[in-house]
């Protein structure tokens, strides 16, 4: 397996335990770390070239790797993540920011960047782990707003390394997805922020992340809710309702605070995981009629 020489670095049989909020995965044949958009482009020609497999990993959140590992190339964008406050500007209803930030930037630093400077919109965001690309193409939010709602622009890099821009109306948001074709991958995007009181909204997020943390179970590795909300229903209310607190697969787990969070509190395979959530499909079925249907990404071979 050949792959372009970057200024990123490449690992050769990387374990994705190690690079998922799992802590669950085999190895990646290849993992690679661009650190520029030239790098970029040059490990998609490769992968096309090649006739690889690969895939596009942000924080490795919202992630399952199975047990056997990925056969191909896992693109990392972390080191691509830069965030910065491009211009602010008046308009009816006050004063606005473009805010840029790149696909590998977590979350939590483009909201860091809002706080500090004062700027609301993004309040919503508070505890969602992940990266800017990864809550982009499935529209990460909560009840109290998501990533669309926000986005002025997105630029985007095809397979074939072509870059295309796209405004919110272009990008086909819905309930956790986008209509952002496969293979394509984020490159960055561009949020519109309103000024307001910086007090306000510091006291607001650190509100909204007391209760995120006693709400979830951020003592154990997790890949964050497992099962879409089916049709405004609650999915982990759903899984409680049926029983399934607490229902445990080798060291995999159904979280006792949050029944659509699966732990792994000790060494689980990926297996036990995945049998875990067939359990949780086949009960609520059976106790609601209800077919949930995941929210996580699974990849690799078994």
């Amino acid at each position: 397996m050949r792959i372009a020489d970057i200024k990123g670095e490449i690992l050769k049989n990387e374990p994705m335990c190690n690079h998922t909020s799992f802590g669950i995965g085999g190895p990646a044949d290849i993992l690679a770390y661009p650190v520029d958009f030239e790098d970029l482009k040059a490990l998609l020609k490769s992968v096309k070239d090649e006739n690889l497999n690969y895939f596009i990993l942000g924080s490795g959140t919202n992630l399952l790797v199975r047990d056997g590992g990925f056969q191909g190339v896992v693109i990392c964008l972390k080191r691509m993540n830069h965030v910065a406050v491009e211009r602010e500007y008046h308009s009816l209803g006050g004063t606005f920011a473009s805010l840029f930030a790149q696909a590998g930037a977590p979350i939590s630093k483009l909201l860091a960047i809002a706080v500090d400077e004062g700027f609301t919109g993004l309040e919503f965001a508070a505890g969602i782990p992940g990266s800017i690309g990864g809550a982009v193409y499935m529209n990460a939010g909560t009840t109290l707003g998501e990533i669309g709602d926000i986005i002025d622009s997105a630029t985007l890099i095809s397979p074939e390394g072509m870059l295309v821009t796209k405004d919110r109306n272009e990008m086909g948001f819905g309930y956790r997805t986008s209509s952002i074709q496969e293979g394509y991958c984020v490159l960055d995007i561009r949020v519109i922020l309103r000024r307001g009181d910086k007090d306000k909204i510091r006291t607001r997020v650190l509100e909204l992340l007391m209760k995120r943390k006693q709400r979830q179970p951020w003592e154990f590795p997790n890949a964050g809710s497992i099962f879409r909300n089916p049709n405004e229903e609650s999915a982990g209310n759903l899984i409680e309702s049926a029983g399934l607190k607490g229902r445990a697969v080798g060291k995999a787990q159904i979280s006792e605070k949050h029944a659509n969070f699966i732990v792994n509190f000790g060494k689980s395979r990926a297996s036990d995981v995945i049998k875990l959530m067939n359990i949780v499909q086949q009960t609520v079925l059976e106790v609601h009629g209800v077919r949930l249907e995941p929210e996580i990404k699974i990849i690799g071979k078994d």
